[in-house]
């Protein structure tokens, strides 16, 4: 016994040590910030019953029995990324791929019952609900280079909750969150060279916004009748508005009389303030399960209000002629999740899953920034009583646009691989 609750223990603190930017589900939703969940292919809203439930519905923290602490990490440890262009548009004939990519992101949660009756429950989360990277190869040959060449954003919630059974089967409870995030990228610039009558690289352009914050709240109730259990969570819209700076670094093309007109006509090596705005979206979901001593069963439907997201643009109020509009409008999405589990012997379980995610991108926001396509997600997980592993892979479809804002068309393709273990103690 204190073997295991040791090596949980080591689990717990080794995970919450890792920290890097994933890539993202449907939409720049970062994957599953549950493991145990992650077998379900996030189906687990009906279940809700680790102290995950702080993010996947508050109505099970009211129904948990007992105070709790989990840790864990789920990351990309594989991600294949391909595009090919197409025309008309800049990016005809050409190919890229994006830069492989292992990204564990952490993540943490706490259930404490309080009172003489120890009905009423506390809750606190620490964990990464959006998030994406993007790293395309060989810059300097990237076809969309002057649209971006590499990209990031991250984002840390903690949510802090109460929840209370109304009655023993019936639970209730609401959150607040606040967002923390950040947002960097970097593109090429060109100019026109008059000695060899071609278009030039001339610089490289970084963006980083600092630490910028928002706040949020969530609900949710969960009903248990015997082995039949109906959930419904929603957590709310976030806005965070970002400061931060640009800086150009010159690109020499070789041409000496070029360069020395472009170190005078450009503000390189200067800290350039900039600002953009991203509108997180909000999220409903309602969930369905049945279960016995050996096998459950759950489907969830969400509904993801990325309407709210108008476009990502990023402005310089003092220099206006390097303001971007990187990203398109998206529109609402829906997804759907199901999940089985088999009781096997000594208590250990297995767990599958499958959803289905919509795509929020119109066909004029697919961009290199951020693309997106309609995806499956294929899992596989084990349980024990204080250990979860859970494995995904996400395969999107082919996605192919003629009708890009910057006339960036072509096709992106690809899969990803995410791997997931966390420890619970009580």
């Amino acid at each position: 016994m204190l073997a295991r609750k040791t090596l949980g223990s080591a689990i717990v603190c080794s995970v919450l040590a890792l920290s890097a930017a994933p890539a993202a589900a449907s939409g720049f939703s970062a994957f599953d910030s549950g493991v145990k969940a992650m077998g379900f292919s996030g189906a687990f809203t009906a279940q809700a019953d680790d102290p995950t439930a702080v993010f996947y519905n508050l109505g099970g923290l009211a129904l948990s029995e007992q105070g709790k602490l989990t840790g864990g990490s789920s990351g990309v440890y594989l991600n294949e990324s391909q595009f090919r262009g197409t025309s008309p548009g800049i990016a005809r004939g050409t190919g890229a791929e994006q830069e492989p990519s292992l990204s564990p992101q952490a993540h943490a949660y706490a259930v404490k019952a309080f009172g003489q009756s120890k009905k009423l429950k506390w809750g606190t989360g620490i964990y990464t609900p959006y998030a994406f990277e993007t790293e395309w190869a060989d810059p300097e040959s990237f076809s969309g280079r002057l649209i971006t060449t590499d990209a990031q954003l991250q984002t840390y919630d903690v949510t802090t909750s109460l929840a209370y059974p109304i009655t023993k089967n019936f639970g209730f409870g609401a959150g607040v969150t606040y967002r923390s995030s950040t947002f960097d990228m970097g593109h090429r610039i060109d100019a026109f060279n008059p000695n060899d009558f071609e278009n030039e690289d001339i610089g490289s352009f970084a963006v980083e916004t600092d630490s910028s914050d928002g706040i949020g709240w969530s609900a949710g109730i969960l009903n248990r009748i015997g082995g039949f259990s109906w959930g419904l969570s929603y957590r709310s819209a976030i806005e965070i508005d970002y400061t931060g700076s640009g800086k150009l670094t010159q690109i020499l093309t070789g041409d000496d009389q070029f360069d020395a007109l472009n170190a005078l006509s450009y503000p390189y090596d200067k800290e350039l303030a900039m600002t953009t705005t991203i509108s997180f979206p909000d999220t409903a979901t309602l969930g369905i399960a049945f279960a016995t001593e050996s096998f459950l069963i759950e489907a969830d439907a969400v509904q993801t209000g990325w309407s709210r997201f108008e476009g990502l643009a990023v402005t310089f109020p003092a220099n206006p002629t390097f303001s971007q509009d990187l990203q398109g409008a998206y529109e609402d999405a829906m997804s759907y999740r199901l999940g089985i589990q088999l009781g096997l012997a000594k208590g250990m379980k297995l767990r599958f899953g499958y959803a289905l995610e919509e795509s929020p991108q119109p066909d004029e926001s697919v961009a290199p920034l951020f693309p997106d396509a309609e995806r499956s997600i294929f899992s596989l997980g084990f349980g024990r009583d204080w250990l979860d592993i859970g494995f995904q892979l996400v395969s999107p479809s082919d996605r192919t646009t003629l009708t890009n804002a910057d006339t960036f068309n072509g096709t992106y393709s690809g899969n990803t691989y995410i791997l997931g273990i966390s420890a619970t103690k009580k």
